[in-house]
């Protein structure tokens, strides 16, 4: 088979399998935004997430012997998420839309080895990553011509917007490329504009530590309190710089949502109180098969917390007065006590 016919192949189950978009990069040292990155990392801007640091050789080169001795293609793909429903969250929090149905490592790793499978069938090797090994996601997708990098860090797809998923399959299958695709943002800057905690320091250099999704999920320990009333609703990730996107208010024109990032039962009758009030056994079983299992028991129950003083009503008062005295969790007491003192300010009648 030859390159261009195994090129073709790939392409064709790739749209089979259900993702909307793909594309083709030639792997190879990532030089420019390698060292924005080893910028980024230098700044602090990754706050705990050591990983980031560790990885960061093989981040930069899919060819590292980390990653894939001998790649010679990067193939990445694209899976819209959004569905039209308009279902936020469990009030008064709300909840990035990414995480409201299944979770997406396992949805779409599943779907991706089937490429896996077909490369290796042709005698290539490959390896697949779904925001699960140390890939540069984002810039092999505007390499490979799939969208191009936002002022606000994200992948937007035109036709689609930026509500997607990206998988990445490193190959040794010397593929056909594609062309990169060039930004398209102009002169915007609503993106920049809308932040709630002013986490960008400039078009395209986001500081993890204001980022309220990297707050609610992996941040551990206690939320800075000067944060924490920016967090709004927010209990688990944050859409506000993708909702104000121009290229998130039109109809996607290619690319249905897969039924598995439909919203899960799970949000039915759960609201912030409940997860507040949830014991880890509990979580553990509710969170079964989601994303929001990210941030862990203690993060989630302190989110719920944090929001409950900031969009609470006076009917959260007593399960924030019972967490700040019971709570197994000496962040999630401390983020309740915040939280109760926030919302009997809130509720006192204004002089």
């Amino acid at each position: 088979m030859t390159r261009a016919e195994l090129t073709k192949r790939v392409k064709e189950e790739a749209e089979a399998i259900g993702f909307a978009r793909v594309g083709i990069a030639a792997a190879g040292p990532l030089d420019s935004e390698g060292e924005r990155l080893d910028a980024w990392i230098a700044a602090g801007r990754h706050g705990q997430m050591a990983w980031m640091a560790q990885t960061a050789p093989v981040r930069k080169d899919p060819g590292h012997p980390d990653m894939l001795s001998g790649a010679k293609s990067v193939i990445v793909l694209a899976a819209p998420y959004l569905r039209s429903s308009d279902y936020e969250g469990p009030s008064p929090g709300r909840i990035a839309k990414y995480a409201l149905g299944r979770d997406y490592h396992a949805v779409l790793a599943k779907k991706a080895r089937r490429l896996q499978g077909l490369l290796r069938d042709s005698g290539y090797v490959a390896r697949v990553a779904v925001d699960s090994k140390p890939v540069f996601e984002r810039a092999w997708a505007e390499r490979a011509g799939v969208g191009f990098i936002g002022k606000n860090c994200c992948l937007i797809v035109p036709g689609i917007g930026s509500h997607v998923f990206l998988v990445c399959i490193v190959t040794t299958a010397p593929l056909v490329a594609d062309g990169a695709m060039r930004r398209k943002c102009g002169t915007c800057t609503l993106c920049l504009e809308a932040c709630p905690t002013q986490a960008f320091e400039e078009a395209h250099v986001l500081d993890a530590r204001k980022c309220i999704s990297y707050l609610t999920i992996e941040h551990r320990g206690p939320i800075p309190e000067e944060q924490r009333a920016a967090l709004g609703p927010w209990m688990f990730g944050c859409d506000v710089c993708q909702d104000v996107c121009p290229y998130n208010q039109t109809s996607a024109t290619a690319g249905a949502p897969l039924d598995a990032f439909a919203v899960g039962d799970r949000w039915r009758g759960v609201d912030a109180a409940a997860l507040l009030e949830m014991d880890d056994e509990s979580f553990q079983t509710w969170a079964r098969g989601s994303a929001v299992k990210r941030a862990r028991h203690e993060g989630l129950a302190r989110n719920a917390a944090l929001v409950l003083g900031n969009r609470g009503r006076e009917i959260h008062l007593r399960v924030l007065e019972d967490a700040k005295q019971n709570h197994a969790s000496a962040v999630v007491r401390d983020a309740a006590a915040w939280a109760s003192t926030r919302l009997k300010r809130r509720l006192a009648p204004s002089e």
